[in-house]
């Protein structure tokens, strides 16, 4: 996956929110990235299990203490 630079914190972000940003912000094609932080509440798997079911590429990564997304839009 490449990465253009489209980085998301969604550490203060409810799931909901979350997802609606995700969806608006990146286009087919592109990639983006959605830092977590610290996974409060199994954040980062919840969000990751939505995007798998709605058809997008993610990649769960942990970089520099904090977790992360790496999310492709087909």
């Amino acid at each position: 996956m490449e990465n253009n630079g489209n980085i998301i914190n969604g550490e203060n972000l409810n799931v909901d929110s979350t997802l609606e940003e995700v969806s608006q912000v990146l286009k087919p094609g592109e990639t983006l990235i959605l830092d977590i932080g610290n996974n409060y509440s199994g954040q980062t798997d919840v969000i990751y299990d939505t995007l798998v079911l709605r058809g997008f590429n993610v990649k769960k990564t942990f970089r520099n203490g904090r977790n992360q997304i790496i999310i492709n839009r087909k």
